[in-house]
């Protein structure tokens, strides 16, 4: 009989399928790793690169987007991740037609026919064709000239269904942010959309390739396909796969855990905390309402010591250096004090300002 690994482990094998703290890489190897990474936050999709590839910078992971090395959309449960095009393309394939049924009722509360749509399609391709880009506020004014009129949440859902049939995506940096392209214009297909079945097994494999151990509910969660589907992913990937017992899947060929830094900043909406449905090994539910103040979805910054969620943290960038304060859930021993300035070092080093550590 399998014996499932206890939750240290188990946090420490997450670490290691994760690649938090791990040092060297590129950006393109980390969003490469973990098939997709949740970037609601740009600020805090950035850094969630930076902290799983230690030694890059913040203008590295900029750059990265300029080159088109991979993109921002929403692949799945209505959230913004970080994707490779290709990437973007296969989960559209499983969960676009899903998404825009289920948002079908909240078109028609905003008064977007399939006409409306149709014209917002012909502006878009419009704006953006010939290697063009836009910021939304330039595309939205498209949309406003033309007399469809984007306040009240109707450009953002137009936006969204366009992004859903992958038409869009958000690309190189602007000023404020992110600037929309074409997809099959900026960042060209490498390679055919898969059939069904080959892109749950990728899919499923991805997941477990970059969050390890985890369970089929953990990847329903994750992906939002129906639980059937992932077990069709975990039928069809057949060896790659192991059973660690306890619902616990991970690859057959996985990283062994270890050798990373013992404590780490991470970013708000990390992965490592998102990734999962049943977070209370990663995180004590008696803490849990001051990593999401009152559950409102919101995900604040996280202090990780051992692969526990010790406390919160923030960031205040100014011209001569960057503010971190650290508000601990209990007081700190010597050790853990020590790991958390290594972290936000690490930090500072990223975005190119001396550091100014405050730990409460």
């Amino acid at each position: 009989m399998t014996r499932s690994p206890t939750p240290a482990a188990l946090r420490s094998m997450r670490l290691a399928a994760q690649r938090i703290g791990v040092r060297g890489g590129t950006a393109l190897d980390v969003v490469t790793h973990m098939t997709a990474l949740q970037g609601q936050d740009l600020g805090q999709s950035l850094w969630a690169i930076g902290v799983r590839a230690l030694g890059l910078t913040r203008a590295d992971v900029h750059a990265a987007f300029d080159r088109g090395e991979f993109v921002r959309s929403w692949p799945m449960r209505g959230t913004l991740h970080v994707l490779r095009a290709d990437d973007l393309r296969m989960l559209l394939s499983l969960t676009a037609t899903r998404t825009i049924r289920q948002t079908a009722r909240r078109a028609a509360e905003l008064g977007l026919d399939e006409a409306t749509v149709d014209r917002a399609r012909a502006l878009t391709i419009a704006a953006l064709e010939g290697g063009r880009s836009l910021d939304r506020d330039g595309v939205l004014g498209r949309y406003r000239d033309a007399g469809i009129d984007p306040a009240g949440g109707r450009g953002y859902h137009l936006l969204f269904r366009l992004a859903q049939e992958g038409l869009v995506a958000w690309g190189p940096m602007s000023r404020v942010g992110q600037d929309l392209v074409l997809l099959d214009e900026w960042a060209p297909r490498a390679s055919p959309v898969p059939d069904r079945d080959e892109a749950l097994r990728r899919t499923l494999l991805g997941f477990l390739h970059g969050r390890g151990p985890a369970t089929e509910v953990d990847a329903a969660s994750w992906t939002k396909l129906p639980l059937g589907d992932v077990r069709r992913g975990v039928a069809a990937a057949g060896d790659a796969i192991e059973d660690l017992g306890g619902g616990l899947l991970a690859l057959a060929d996985r990283p062994e855990p270890g050798g990373i830094p013992t404590g780490q900043l991470l970013p708000g909406f990390d992965e490592y905390l998102l990734g999962y449905a049943d977070r209370t090994g990663h995180l004590d539910a008696v803490h849990a309402d001051r990593v999401v103040p009152g559950g409102n979805g919101i995900f604040l910054p996280m202090v990780v010591h051992r692969g526990q969620v010790v406390g919160t943290w923030k960031r205040t960038e100014r011209t001569r250096d960057v503010r971190v304060t650290v508000t601990s859930f209990t007081p700190l021993t010597p050790a853990v004090r020590r790991a958390v300035e290594t972290a936000a070092t690490a930090y500072a080093r990223f975005v190119g300002l001396p550091l100014t550590l405050d730990v409460g």
